[in-house]
Parts: structure tokens; sequence; C-alpha cells
């Protein structure tokens, strides 16, 4: 039975750095589980562009090429195009099937747990289509009110959810309210077992490194980055109003200082690493190894 090695942790936690390690000493690739870094253009904010290291980069049809090791699940869409946890399975099972025919370890690397969970099977698909046109609507109320409602059409279902995020809150009314469908079975990896391990490292030190990182990314690309995807007509897509690139998007239209950019990118950055950490503790499969060192 073959054995696909799950290698996850929250952002700044060195997962892409470890495996690449692991992956030059087992003829490995990487399938990246980041529901961020499957978007062309968004290199930089995203972390697909390493900063401040000798990682040599070169990059191809959805994959990179990192150190000469290929990270496939990169530049997949475009930012104004839709990819959910399913699109994602949909897409990165029969890679990772046909890597593993082709005689490689394949790890499957990142900080997104849903789609790492779509593709183990311990999520499933969703029985309700997406609903564009209750989105757009959605998306405009405050968080509160986005609460209040979920509240009021499911009790349960609101006490279970992560209720700061927006997405999620979203997400889980457009099911509440959308009609039932069957949607198509994912491909299945025959005889394959996975691996969990979680990098374990602490709150504090997650904050200092995304913080440094963030300094960084500013100082090496990120505003021309984010300027040239507003430029190409991607302002106002849900990507661009996520974490980083919000922030940095206010900076440039004036509507925050850059300290003021910064600091909000940095808060954002820190409670996204606080969800990711609550999100993986589900999983009791995980075997935790301090990472204190890496990066």
């Amino acid at each position: 039975m073959a054995t696909i090695f799950v290698i996850l942790g929250p952002t700044s936690s060195g997962k892409t750095s470890t495996a690449l390690d692991l992956c030059k000493r087992s003829n490995g690739e990487i399938i990246s589980t980041d529901s961020r870094q499957i978007y062309k253009g968004m290199d930089i904010g995203t972390g697909k562009t390493p900063i401040n290291t000798k990682i040599k980069v070169e990059k191809g049809k959805n994959h990179w090429v990192l150190d000469g090791i290929k990270v496939w699940g990169y530049d997949l869409i475009n930012p104004d195009e839709y990819f959910s946890a399913y699109d994602f399975a949909k897409w990165a099972l029969p890679k990772a099937q046909e890597l593993l025919e082709q005689g490689k370890a394949v790890y499957l690397v990142g900080g997104t747990g849903f789609f790492i969970d779509m593709f183990t099977g311990r999520a499933k698909p969703s029985r309700v289509k997406p609903d564009f046109n209750l989105r757009n609507k959605l998306e405009k109320l405050s968080l509160s009110e986005l609460q209040k409602k979920l509240m009021s059409l499911n009790p349960e279902a609101y006490e279970k959810i992560d209720k700061n995020n927006h997405v999620r809150l979203i997400r889980a009314i457009e099911i509440e309210t959308g009609k039932n469908h069957s949607p198509t079975p994912l491909p299945y990896l025959q005889n394959v077992k996975f691996e969990y391990t979680g990098l374990d490292v602490s709150r504090e030190v997650l904050y200092e490194r995304a913080d440094v990182w963030l300094d960084s990314i500013w100082q090496n690309g990120l505003l021309p980055e984010t300027q040239n995807l507003i430029s190409a007509g991607f302002g106002e897509t849900r990507p661009l109003n996520g974490i980083v690139y919000k922030s940095t998007k206010a900076f440039l239209v004036g509507q925050l200082s850059e300290d003021e950019a910064k600091q909000q990118a940095k808060f954002d950055l820190h409670a996204y690493i606080r969800r990711q950490q609550t999100y993986f503790k589900k999983n009791k499969d995980i075997k935790w190894l301090n990472n204190v060192e890496s990066n």
C-alpha cells in the first residue's frame, strides 16, 4: 500500500522548506494545499515566491519548481474564477495517482485544512451548489449581520462554525438556503493511506515569523504585484479582499497609511494562524513535531 505524506501546519510553521528537504531525500514531489496559492499572479502575497532565500524558482504549467522539486497546485486559475475544495480534490487526486504511478513520493503540503480533508476523504462534497448572486449580497453584510442571519437559520450550525470567518459564514448561509443536488463522485485513490505530520510551533513564534515575512514582502514586490492585479481588473475579487492584499490595496488607494496597512495585515495574519490551529486540532491522526528551529 502506498503512503501519501501530509505535511500541515499554520502559516509560517515551515511546511514548504520541510517538505522540500524530504522530497530531495525521497524522490518526492509536492501537491500544495493552499487555497490562495492556486491563483495566477498572486505570488508574493501568498508566499509562493521565496523571500530572502537562495531557493531557485522556475515556473511551469500548474506547478513551480523550487530547488529542483516540483510543487503542483500553483497558478491553477485567475483571481476572478471560482475553485472550491471539491474542485481542488477533483484536480489533485488524479495528479497524486499519476505521481504514485511514476514512483514518486507524494507530499500533500499546506495550511488549508478543508482542502486537505476533501482530498483525504475526511470531508465530503456539499450537496448545495454555489449561489453567486446570494454571495454577492451576503458579502456586503458585516460580520455581526452574517452571524445573526445564520443563527436565525440554524442555531446548531452557528454553534459549530468559526464565527469570525466571513467565508465560512457565507457558505453556511448558502447551504441553509440552497437546493440539494448530487455532486459527481471524486476520483478514488487505490491502495493509499495517509500519514499526517503537523509542524508544532508556538503561537508567539508564528506571529513573529509572520510579521517578519510581511515586512519583507512589503519591501520586495508586494506593492507592485497588488497594483498589477488591480490594473488587470481583479481589484474587487474575493482573493484581493483577503488577507495581505486587502490591506495593501487600502494603502495603494489612500484609505490607510503605510503603518496602518502593515499593522492590519499582521493582525489578519495572526487571526488566520489562530483559525488554522483551531481547525487542525479536530484531526486526531496528526502527529505533531516541534519545528521551532525550522524556517
